[in-house]
C-alpha cells in the first residue's frame, strides 16, 4: 500500500504542472488589463498627463512580470528584426502613440537589457529620423528607469545617454561609472533569458516556492489576503460539512431501511425539492423572509458582527457571531446535506441487498447490528468520496453566498480577483485549490481502505 501511495504522491507533481498549465491560459484568455483597471479606466489606462500614465503603466507591468512574452523569450535574439518593424512602421507615417505603435515596439520592450547595448548604438548613428530616435530614448528611459524627462530636450537626453552609457560626470564633477560595463552577457546567460524572462515561468516559479508576491489591486502581499480569508470560510466549511454529515447519514440509513415506507416518500420529496432549489434564490428569498425585508427581521443579513463587536465579551461576541452566520449556513447546508443523503440512501440500499447481509440475518443478529455493523462501513465509501472535497472547498469558499451576504471569506476574495484580473491572488487560489484537491483524493483512497478491508493497494503477481 505505501508503495501505491508514493506513487501518488509522485504522480501530483507533473498533474500539478498541467493544472499550471490549464489554469495560466485560462487567465491570459481572459480580456482586460489589470494596469488599466489600476489606472482607473479599462479603455486606455491614461490619466491626463499621458507621458506619466504611460510610465506608471510600464512599471507596473514590469513589477508583475506582465512585460515579458508568454511561454518562452525569444525576442532577445530577434530585437534587430524587431527595430526595422519599427522603421517601415515610422517610414509609412503612423503615429508614434496608439495601440498599433504600442504593438509593434513591445517585442523590443520585451528584450530589455540584451537589447540595450544595440538601441544606444542606434542612438550614436547619425542616419536616424527624429521620431526613430524619440522611440529608443521612450524605451531605454521607461525600461532602465532612466532620469528623463519629456521636458528635456532631444540633445539634452542624448547627452544624458552619453555620460550614463560611457561614464562622464555629473553636474558635481564626480566621475559616474559607465553603465555599458553592466550589460556585457554570455551566449549562455542570453540563452537563461529564454526561460527566465517570460510570464509562465516566473509564474510556475513561483508557485512551486509559494511565493505568490502582492496583490495588483492594493499592493499588499497576498498571504496577508488569504490569512485574513481562510478562517472566515473554515467556518462555514467545516460546520457546514458536520451538519451535513450528521444530518444526512441517519436520513439516508432511515429512507434505506425503510425504503417505500411514507416517511420515506415523503424525505425523498423534500429533499429533491431542496436540492433542486438554487442556493441564490434561496438565499435571496431568506433575506425577503427572515432578513428584515417585507416579513420577519430575525437574521442579520451582511457581515459577521455587528458594530462595536469587538468591545463585546467573549459569549457575546461568539452570540453574535452565531446570529449573523446562522442564515448564510443554512444556506451553505441544505444543498449539501440534500444530496449526502440520496448517496447514503442508495449506498446503503446496495448493500443491504448483499448476501453476506442476509448471512448476518440469517444467524438472527439484530436488524441494529447488521444495519450499523455490517452494512453501514461498506456503504460509506460513496460518502468518502465526497469528503474528498472539503479540503478544496475550505479555500475556495462559496462565491454566491458570500457575495450575497458580504461575507469576507475565499469565494468574495477569488470573486473580486477575477473582476480585478488580480493575476497574484487568481494564481494563489488556483494553485492552493488545485493541491489541496490532489491531496482530498489521496486522503480519500486512504480512507477506502479503512473503511473497507476487501480494498487493497497491493500490486498482483
Amino acid at each position: 500500500m505505501w508503495k501505491y501511495f508514493l506513487k501518488r504522491i509522485l504522480l501530483i507533481f507533473p498533474t500539478l504542472f498541467g493544472i499550471s498549465i490549464i489554469t495560466f491560459i485560462i487567465i491570459k484568455l481572459a480580456p482586460g488589463d489589470p494596469t488599466a483597471f489600476k489606472m482607473g479606466n479599462q479603455q486606455t489606462g491614461m490619466s491626463s498627463d499621458q507621458n506619466l500614465a504611460k510610465q506608471v503603466i510600464e512599471q507596473t507591468r514590469e513589477i508583475y512580470g506582465l512585460d515579458k512574452p508568454l511561454l518562452l523569450n525569444f525576442t532577445i535574439y530577434s530585437y534587430e528584426d524587431d527595430w526595422e518593424d519599427v522603421r517601415e512602421y515610422l517610414k509609412a507615417g503612423k503615429a508614434l502613440s496608439g495601440r498599433a505603435y504600442d504593438d509593434i515596439v513591445e517585442p523590443i520592450k520585451q528584450a530589455d537589457e540584451v537589447a540595450v547595448p544595440f538601441l544606444v548604438g542606434l542612438l550614436q548613428d547619425e542616419n536616424l529620423t527624429d521620431n526613430e530616435i524619440l522611440v529608443v530614448l521612450e524605451i531605454l528611459t521607461i525600461k532602465q528607469k532612466l532620469a528623463i524627462s519629456t521636458e528635456m530636450s532631444i540633445d539634452k537626453q542624448l547627452e544624458y545617454i552619453d555620460n550614463w552609457w560611457g561614464g562622464g560626470t555629473d553636474s558635481t564633477g564626480v566621475v559616474r561609472n559607465a553603465a555599458r560595463d553592466s550589460y556585457q552577457y554570455t551566449g549562455f546567460q542570453i540563452f537563461k533569458k529564454i526561460f527566465t524572462e517570460a510570464q509562465y515561468p516566473r509564474w510556475l516559479v513561483n508557485m512551486m516556492m509559494l511565493e505568490f508576491g502582492d496583490s495588483i489591486k492594493d499592493n499588499r502581499p497576498v498571504w496577508d489576503h488569504i490569512k485574513e480569508s481562510v478562517p472566515v470560510s473554515l467556518i462555514f466549511t467545516f460546520t457546514s460539512f458536520i451538519l451535513a454529515y450528521l444530518i444526512a447519514i441517519p436520513l439516508g440509513i432511515y429512507s434505506a431501511t425503510h425504503q417505500y415506507t411514507t416517511g420515506d416518500k415523503v424525505t425523498t420529496v423534500i429533499l429533491f425539492i431542496l436540492y433542486s432549489l438554487p442556493n441564490f434564490w434561496v438565499a435571496t428569498m431568506a433575506i425577503v423572509f427572515f432578513g428584515g425585508g417585507d416579513f420577519f427581521d430575525i437574521f442579520p443579513v451582511t457581515g459577521l458582527h455587528s458594530l462595536g463587536a469587538e468591545e463585546m465579551g467573549t459569549w457575546e461576541y461568539l452570540l453574535d457571531l452565531g446570529h449573523h452566520v446562522a442564515l448564510p449556513l443554512i444556506i451553505w447546508t441544505y444543498g449539501s446535506f440534500s444530496a449526502l443523503s440520496r448517496y447514503m440512501r442508495g449506498s446503503m440500499l446496495e448493500v443491504i441487498r448483499q448476501d453476506y447481509i442476509r448471512t448476518a440475518r440469517a444467524k438472527g443478529l439484530s436488524e441494529r447490528v447488521v444495519t450499523y455493523k455490517h452494512a453501514l462501513r461498506n456503504s460509506l465509501i460513496p460518502i468518502i468520496t465526497m469528503l474528498a472535497n472539503l479540503l478544496p472547498l475550505a479555500i475556495s469558499g462559496s462565491i454566491i453566498i458570500e457575495s450575497i451576504f458580504s461575507i469576507p471569506g475565499m469565494g468574495q476574495l477569488s470573486f473580486n480577483a477575477v473582476l480585478f484580473r488580480d493575476y497574484p491572488i487568481i494564481m494563489a487560489v488556483t494553485t492552493i485549490s488545485a493541491m489541496l484537491t490532489l491531496s482530498g483524493i489521496l486522503l480519500s483512497d486512504l480512507l477506502y481502505a479503512i473503511v473497507d478491508p476487501r480494498i487493497t493497494f497491493e500490486e498482483k503477481n
